[in-house]
């Protein structure tokens, strides 16, 4: 299935007809649909004229950040014409097309209901599958919000079984989820659009309700689909749950992972049709004994069908557990680890019995900026638990690599994504040999050849706790290490539990652009609670956002400043976004001379206000038998009158689904309160990427930090004038 957007990819190759949609989606979804909310779409923009028109009627198709409707038709090969996906409903708009794993089968999902076609053509009537569904409260083969932004990162909750006669489904009932609202101003050049719209959004928050998923398969064996619920395993049909993850083993079994709301145990069950129905059995069980449990990715399964693999963690001593090759026995419970370490697995690719080996992507030991491509014997080999690194020894210029392997694991596209200019290439697995060169970015690489381009210096600072933060610098190109000049310096932070802003991808981002063009030296630190170095690192937030990471985050400034000559102690600031952007404000909020301004983008200030999922797998619940300290120390505002004295600019979109307007608001609040002045930048119906606005927004960023933050000496009237 394709539709005609950068994100498109055929499901199916040649030799039978294929939809192509007439939509387009991008990251970072800016919600502009109908006059009603559905699924929490805004009212649509009223276009401008010329190019803006088409511009901003693709956009009214988009939802959340990956889910879009679109109109679809379909590419007849043999006659080389297109039609209407169905005839009959010639301008419906879809959430989700998909074809089955035979023939020309088709599933699709029509005002949050789920329909099947057995065969496209020929007159054949779609069969309904659900008639539950109601708009922004169940969804039926889709995700609501929550589970599309935190657990699926995905636009449908649709899996074929390999030969097409089953086809499992979730149903997301948001009956008891509470509703977010917000408003909708529309366009100022109509003169019709006297009232603000409000925009419903069904979001849960933590300790309130959350939505309840179920697992369904529909048989397509009888004369009529046949739809029966899948029930969870005893240990947890009676909690409250998140379904994370769905795989069919074979033509009668499925895979079902199974989180508990407080996300510190989960459960693998395999799951078949019996006499009392469609039963799931627990296979593994993993427990957290400290911090959360990860377990959102389906497993690989052997050819076979007799195990499958997933990462787990395993402890190696006092350095604590890393994620590694897991093997499951599917006959036993047996579970046996393939890879030992202090370094993470971060995602397992295929399987390939030929060679008895597990294909997975990993970090090397003490540098875990790299991705490396590595295979792992199994324990049916007669050298189990061998390995071997596919691209250890390629290239000098890629050290951060990804694969995405063929159906059969017999090839693999090889991408070198830096820290030189990524290109990519197949490769045949057994041999790791190179069968076609598919890119190799000359003209990028040529147009680089031509700039002057940040220096980068890459090194460790020491940590409490025996850690090391892992610290980048942007140096800017004339400078030189043992001259007088000093230059500004501003901090990129981030510090979400487990991202990684040091790595060997190659970027060209703000920070390049502000060292070359603008001569201020740009930071980045991955300190505690930083990703892929390691379960003990990463969960030294536990229970206490906001803390340890904003702690790290000063002292290294404190060590880059009081060591670095070429740093002018004096012009230090700092940014984030989101998660970036309540450490933003948090660092600001504290005792400390390091840093004279800073500016939050989109911030979270309170982890009441963000949602359940990502709040309590990180804090927990905030009753007061259980973390409501944690969730009081965290929040930014009780802190603001620190901010007094420091120069801060606060910026956020007013229809940001994802982090709510909420946040900065209650901020304003407590700053105001305190007597704190600062700067404010609101954008109307603005999501959380503010996508529509992201000249004018660094532009913004960029006069703050150069004429409020910097005191340069001139000052530009406006933004238009050519800078």
């Amino acid at each position: 299935m394709e539709r005609t957007s950068e994100e498109a990819k055929p499901e199916e190759e040649g030799g039978r007809n294929k939809p192509v949609g007439e939509g387009k989606a991008r990251e970072g979804g800016e919600n502009k649909g109908e006059r009603r909310s559905e699924r929490g779409r805004e009212p649509a923009r009223e276009a401008k004229r010329g190019r803006d028109r088409t511009r901003e009627r693709w956009r009214s198709e988009i939802v959340f950040k990956h889910s879009y409707t679109a109109k679809y038709k379909v590419y007849i090969v043999e006659s080389e014409q297109t039609q209407p996906f169905l005839p009959d409903m010639p301008n419906a708009v879809f959430q989700y097309v998909v074809w089955g794993s035979k023939d020309s089968q088709l599933a699709y999902v029509y005002r949050n209901n789920i329909y099947y076609l057995n065969s496209y053509g020929d007159g054949a009537k779609p069969s309904a599958l659900t008639q539950s569904g109601e708009e922004g409260v169940i969804f039926n083969g889709l995700p609501d919000w929550i589970y599309e932004a935190e657990i699926f990162h995905s636009n449908n909750a649709l899996w074929w079984g390999p030969d097409g006669t089953k086809l499992a489904y979730g149903v997301f009932n948001d009956t008891q989820v509470d509703v977010m609202t917000y408003p909708w101003y529309g366009s100022y050049e109509d003169s019709t659009n006297v009232y603000p719209q409000t925009i419903k959004l069904r979001y849960p928050k933590p300790g309130r309700p959350n939505p309840k998923a179920s697992l369904w398969v529909a048989d397509f064996t009888q004369p009529f689909p046949v739809t029966e619920e899948v029930m969870p395993p005893v240990e947890i049909k009676d909690q409250e749950y998140y379904l994370t993850s769905v795989k069919w083993i074979d033509e009668e079994r499925l895979l079902a992972i199974w989180l508990r709301r407080i996300q510190n145990s989960s459960f693998v069950s395999i799951c078949q049709s019996g006499d009392s129905g469609w039963m799931c059995r627990k296979h593994n069980q993993e427990d957290a004994n400290y911090g959360w449990v990860d377990m959102y990715e389906a497993p690989v399964f052997s050819k076979n069908k007799r195990s499958y693999f997933l990462r787990l963690p395993v402890a190696d001593g006092k350095a604590g557990h890393f994620k590694h090759v897991a093997s499951f026995d599917m006959t036993s419970d047996r579970k046996d680890f393939l890879t030992h370490g202090s370094y993470d697995i971060t995602r397992i690719l295929a399987h390939l019995e030929e060679d008895h080996s597990v294909y997975y992507l990993t970090t090397l030991y003490g540098f875990p900026e790299q991705r490396h491509l590595y295979a792992v014997k199994d324990l049916t080999s007669d050298h189990p638990r061998e390995q071997r690194c596919l691209t250890c020894s390629l290239d000098e210029d890629c050290l951060y690599f990804n694969a995405l392997f063929s159906n059969e694991g017999h090839y693999f596209v090889l991408e070198c994504l830096g820290p030189g200019v990524p290109r990519i290439e197949i490769r045949e697995t057994l041999s790791n040999a190179l069968v076609e060169v598919l890119d190799t970015n000359n003209d990028l690489e040529e147009a680089l050849a031509d700039r002057a381009l940040p220096q980068i210096e890459t090194f460790k600072v020491p940590l409490k706790g025996g850690y090391k933060a892992t610290v980048r610098l942007y140096l800017p190109p004339p400078l030189r290490e043992n001259e007088i000049i000093k230059f500004p310096m501003i901090l990129h932070v981030c510090s979400s539990p487990g991202y990684q802003l040091v790595s060997e991808k190659f970027h060209i981002h703000w920070g390049s652009y502000l060292a070359s063009h603008k001569n201020y030296i740009y930071a980045q630190i991955d300190g505690r609670g930083s990703g892929f170095q390691g379960d003990k690192r990463v969960q030294e937030v536990f229970r206490k956002l906001g803390n340890i990471e904003v702690e790290d985050q000063l002292v290294v400034t404190s060590y880059l400043v009081s060591t670095k000559s070429y740093i002018d102690s004096e012009k230090v600031a700092l940014w984030g976004w989101s998660y970036g952007g309540y450490t933003a404000v948090s660092v600001l909020a504290t005792e400390n001379d390091v840093f004279a301004c800073g500016i939050s983008v989109a911030p979270i200030t309170n982890w009441l206000y963000y949602d359940s999922v990502y709040s309590e797998r990180y804090m927990q619940s905030p009753k007061p038998e259980d973390n409501y300290i944690g969730y009081e120390k965290s929040d930014v505002s009780i802190r603001a009158e620190h901010v007094r004295g420091k120069k801060f600019l606060l910026i956020h979109g007013t229809a940001d689904d994802d982090v709510h307007l909420q946040h900065s608001m209650m901020l304003i609040k407590a700053l105001t309160n305190a007597g704190v002045l600062f700067r404010t930048q609101i954008y109307p119906d603005e999501k959380h990427a503010l996508v529509n606005v992201k000249m004018h927004l660094y532009q913004t960023m960029e006069d703050f930090l150069e004429y409020t933050c910097f005191k340069s000496p001139e000052r530009p009237m406006d933004m238009h004038n050519g800078r």
